[in-house]
């Protein structure tokens, strides 16, 4: 059995889908703020395809780290929608399908076709994966799945179901693993650009001197009625702030009422 047909079993539960996030280089802004508008770009994975990535729920992407003391505009950038907001994905991933492509993933999942687990063709694919992996969006934001032992005998996953299989085991790898929590993340690709002005953000996370930019903080607030989300620089390297932009986001759905 496949795994989009594991996905499509009755046995898997639907859990609330929460909201779906961009991640960008803060450099992007001033483009992204002139035309109102996310722009698709060429896929080095998919070549010549050109795609947006959106990741649920969290903000997964990690923008390429800096060696020292990163400048503002190299530091994330984080658009976050209400699921259905954007437009209906080309595919569907349970992990980041460029960690895949790139030989970052365990050989027991790398070893399979990254195809097959494009679960674009499966209704509801987001809440079924978490549902299935995890058992409830919060579970599935704070990265804590259903053990081993409770996933595989709550599905009766057998010797043929290696696909529904690895991708647990990848979701379960400890905090050591090299693709950290792309890992366990559901990507959604997008072949249209969004227009800011018709598909509005609930809310733009960015450094916050691009806020102290009163023009622009007004643009966000006022034009794309979105929440403006500073957080504050230090002399660090860009993977020092997403533990921050992660609690910023999860404060945000705690607000709403999604976790």
């Amino acid at each position: 059995m496949n795994f989009n047909q594991f996905l499509q079993r009755n046995s898997v539960a639907f859990a609330g889908a929460l909201p779906v996030v961009h991640t960008t280089a803060s450099y992007n802004i001033s483009q992204i703020w002139e035309g109102n508008t996310l722009s698709t770009s060429e896929c080095d994975v998919f070549t010549k395809e050109e795609l947006l990535y959106f990741f649920v729920g969290r903000p997964s992407y990690k923008i390429a780290n800096s060696t020292g003391s990163a400048n503002t505009w190299q530091l994330p950038c984080c658009f976050i929608f209400e699921f259905d907001a954007i437009p209906r994905a080309k595919r569907v991933f349970p992990f980041d399908s460029g960690a895949f492509a790139r030989s970052r993933t365990p050989d027991y999942i790398s070893m399979m076709p990254l195809e097959n687990f494009d679960a674009a063709s499966v209704p509801n694919a987001s809440e079924r994966i978490i549902g299935a992996y995890f058992g409830d969006a919060t579970r599935y934001f704070n990265l804590v799945p259903k053990g081993e032992n409770e996933f595989l005998s709550e599905f009766s996953v057998g010797v043929l179901d290696a696909e529904a299989h690895a991708v647990h085991k990848l979701i379960s790898a400890d905090k050591d693993n090299k693709v950290d929590d792309r890992r366990a993340c559901i990507e959604l690709q997008v072949d249209q650009e969004i227009d800011l002005q018709v598909r509005k953000p609930l809310a733009v996370i960015a450094p916050s001197p691009y806020f102290d930019v009163k023009e622009f903080r007004n643009h966000v607030v006022n034009n794309w009625n979105a929440r403006a989300i500073p957080y504050p620089i230090s002399p660090l390297n860009t993977d020092s702030y997403y533990s921050d932009i992660y609690n910023r986001v999860k404060c945000l759905y705690e607000e709403l009422g999604l976790l």
